[in-house]
């Protein structure tokens, strides 16, 4: 989950609003992850998260929204699910 505030205006590139509530607001996928740019603060490239959305495809990045990786923007790193296949021999 998400606060998808800044999600609404999103384009493309790496998003890293400084200002983001942490208030969950809208469901998710977490499919990747990578680095890319130059942040200033770290001195290297900037870590993001790569999230696929349910607004289509002519949303964002032909519907994924790639966020700031380890710093909690938006609460990404707030609430996390996980699943894990269990096979069967029936």
């Amino acid at each position: 989950a998400i606060n998808a505030v800044f999600m609404q205006t999103y384009v493309g590139g790496v998003s890293c609003p400084y200002i983001c509530s942490k208030r969950l607001d809208h469901g998710v996928l977490l499919v990747g992850y990578g680095s890319a740019g130059y942040s200033p603060i770290r001195m290297k490239e900037k870590p993001y998260w790569i999230i696929k959305n349910s607004w289509g495809e002519n949303w964002g990045e032909n519907g994924f929204y790639k966020i700031c990786r380890g710093r909690n923007i938006c609460g990404v790193d707030s609430m996390v699910s996980t699943v894990a296949a269990v096979t069967t021999s029936h």
